[in-house]
Order: C-alpha cells, then structure tokens, then sequence
C-alpha cells in the first residue's frame, strides 16, 4: 500500500462540478501543485484557508480555531472536555488586560481584538463567569455591548 493510497483513506471524499475555465485551470496546476487534479484542488482549498482565516472568520461567523481543535483531538482520539480549553484560556487571561482600559466595548469588536469569532467569546463570557470573576473581571451584556461592572 502506498503512502498516497493511505493517505486517500484518511481524507473525506467530496465531488464538485467546474466549469470550463477552472476545469483549465485545475487541469494546467496538475503536475505542478500535485499530481492529481484532486490533489491539486485539496491543495488550493488548504492555501486559500489559511490565507482567508481572518475573513472567514469574520464573514461566516466560523470558529476556525476551534475547528482545528476539535478535529486534532478527535484524530487523536481524545475526548474535548468539558474543563477550560486552550482556547477559552487564552482568552480569559486577555479580557482582564483590556477591560482595564475599556468600561464597554460591543461584542464585534472586542472578538476582533482577541482575535477569536464571537460564538467564542460569547462563549467564554457567558460559560466562564466565576472564572472571570476570580480574576476580578465582573462583564455584564447590556444593550449589546460587553460592559465591565464598577464596584460600587
């Protein structure tokens, strides 16, 4: 068994129709980008990803980094746990740096800042309070801004 043959086992299969010019296209790049028009077409999907991740991101509203994850601890065979991710960490350890500055920021920009979609900062918000607020962070949602709580 080959290497290529292994490898087309541990891939999902899809079909996708193209027209005349990217069929060409796809056609001119076999042999130079991979072997197989197949090939060649997994290989500009995974360039135009990465090169896209921020606009995806922002676009569609998908969690690419969460994604990654999912799928590398499910190749591993781990089980996603319920416990802080990387992820959420990350973010958790950032939002107590910013709201020392910032008294309500709306929730768009503030996934911007923390470069993460906000499904996940709505997430770690709203799922990691008491988290938040050991480190001193009291976050409030009202009208649709993200807004630090003053101790009174």
């Amino acid at each position: 068994m080959t290497s290529e043959s292994t490898e087309d086992e541990k891939n999902k299969r899809i079909t996708v129709n193209l027209d005349d010019i990217d069929f060409k296209i796809v056609e001119t790049l076999e042999g130079v980008i991979a072997r197989k028009k197949a090939s060649v077409i997994a290989q500009m999907i995974k360039e135009w990803i990465n090169q896209n991740s921020e606009r995806i991101m922002k676009t569609w509203d998908i969690d690419l980094a969460g994604i990654r994850r999912q799928v590398l601890a499910e190749t591993k065979g781990l089980a996603i746990k319920e416990e802080l991710q990387d992820l959420d960490k990350e973010v958790i350890n950032q939002l107590p740096k910013l709201f020392k500055t910032i008294k309500s920021i709306n929730i768009d920009e503030l996934a911007e800042l923390v470069e993460v979609n906000q499904r996940t900062l709505k997430r770690v918000i709203f799922g990691h309070r008491d988290e938040l607020l050991s480190l001193g962070l009291d976050l409030k949602y009202e009208n649709g801004l993200i807004t630090r709580a003053i101790k009174e």
